[in-house]
């Protein structure tokens, strides 16, 4: 659902064309970043607390920028917009909850979460060149089905309390715990 309101707020704010390429850079960045605080990590389903947006839309327009004076047939608007997706993960917070369920590595339950960060921003894959055409809808597909495989390389770090097994009960430490992998619904 998210992507699919992702394509059609794209297409809605720009029908009928967009004279300014800045604000076509801030309604993809917008629209990224909304379809992606709509989404989790694939294994404990925390959301994504905040992602670098202004550095996504600036690296957006570079993109539309090179993409408006390159008369190459490779050359592919969707793996230069890829860099600034990138550049949005690189250093991005995930939220404290909920608390993992799977517990750290050696314990019996997680108490609490104290710091959840990307460590990766993850590989965007190669997309194909997209040829000049009358349907922004084409392009905003590929994009998605790009954003799609790319979400599934980004990965991260969770620090948590936990409790250990001990006697006569359990003991609270610090935990770790690696996660691979975010979706939009």
């Amino acid at each position: 659902m998210s992507w699919s309101t992702f394509k059609s707020n794209i297409l809605n704010q720009t029908e009928g064309g967009m004279d300014n390429i800045n604000d076509v850079a801030s309604i993809w960045a917008r629209e990224y970043n909304s379809a992606i605080l709509r989404g989790f990590d694939v294994v404990h389903k925390i959301p994504i607390q905040i992602g670098n947006t202004a550095l996504l839309e600036q690296l957006i327009l570079i993109a539309l920028q090179r993409g408006g004076v390159s008369n190459s047939s490779s050359f592919s608007l969707v793996s230069e917009m890829g860099k600034g997706v990138i550049a949005y993960w690189t250093g991005a917070t995930m939220k404290l909850a909920p608390i993992p369920i799977i517990p750290a590595p050696g314990s019996i339950q997680n108490v609490s979460t104290t710091s959840n960060v990307v460590l990766s921003p993850g590989t965007w894959p190669p997309a194909p060149p997209v040829p000049p055409n009358n349907n922004a809808g084409l392009m905003i597909d590929v994009f998605i089905q790009t954003a799609t495989a790319h979400l599934l390389s980004v990965s991260g770090l969770i620090n948590t309390i936990s409790l250990y097994p001990a006697a006569p009960s359990p003991v609270p430490g610090p935990g770790i715990i690696s996660w691979t992998g975010y979706q939009v619904p």
